[in-house]
């Protein structure tokens, strides 16, 4: 008599890949750290364009005390980036400049003016006067190089290649510009022995504009880490599951 087998073994469903859903368990963790970080990062920004700044929207240094024995005290060229688009510069995009100044001495008027710097060392040549190499933050210092001379300046109010200056200790405001600039501080009378308390303030929209440049990718990315996240952990769920019947 022929016998007929009767445990059968049934047929073992095939294992689900799991290479997609961990990769995409990966990607989706590596987006979501991405996004995490521009977004503490524009809110930072963020919080410092509210509560950083001052009445007018300036970021404003304390007042502290620059101060020369020569006839005036520059700083060197700042070098504002020629290859910078345009529109940056056009309306207030790039920013604005304010130095608000006193004399130390009430009884030395002062000038502040910011010019081209080809002006002013054309104005300067021959004038004793101290040229500013280094700044210190805390605590404040400068750090100055001295150009010699003999020669009395003009009076520094009438000359007309400042773009901005200031005056009987009226605040200077100037809108960013390309180019090499250079600020001088001068008494008014062109005499030797400078001293000005001043404080020294930027305002720039490009703060908040760079906190949404940073905020919305990191929403977006973030949205995709939960999609791939989702993803990946479902399909990994449904291949222990088949591995759970297979077995």
């Amino acid at each position: 008599m022929t016998a007929y087998a009767t445990d059968i073994t049934p047929f073992a469903a095939p294992t689900r890949h799991r290479t997609g859903p961990i990769l995409s368990t990966i990607g989706g963790g590596f987006l979501a750290f991405v996004a995490i970080v521009l977004i503490a990062a524009g809110a930072a920004l963020f919080w410092v364009s509210e509560n950083k700044t001052d009445a007018n929207g300036f970021y404003t240094t304390a007042s502290h005390t620059y101060s020369s024995p020569t006839r005036a005290l520059t700083t060197q060229s700042l070098d504002i980036n020629t290859d910078a688009p345009d529109w940056l510069f056009s309306s207030d995009n790039f920013g604005r400049v304010r130095i608000d100044p006193g004399a130390t001495s009430s009884d030395t008027p002062v000038f502040v003016g910011i010019a081209r710097t080809q002006d002013v060392n054309l104005y300067l040549d021959q004038v004793q006067h101290d040229e500013i190499t280094d700044v210190e933050v805390d605590p404040f210092a400068i750090d100055k190089r001295r150009e010699a001379g003999e020669a009395r300046p003009a009076m520094p109010a009438a000359q007309t290649f400042w773009a901005a200056s200031s005056a009987d200790g009226r605040p200077l405001d100037w809108k960013v510009r390309k180019g090499e600039w250079s600020v001088v501080m001068m008494n008014a009378d062109g005499s030797p022995g400078v001293s000005v308390d001043a404080t020294v303030g930027a305002k720039t929209p490009l703060v908040r504009d760079l906190a949404w440049w940073l905020t919305i990718p990191g929403i977006g990315l973030g949205l995709i880490a939960l999609v791939l996240v989702a993803f990946g952990v479902r399909g990994l769920t449904r291949a222990d599951t088949r591995q759970l019947v297979a077995a």
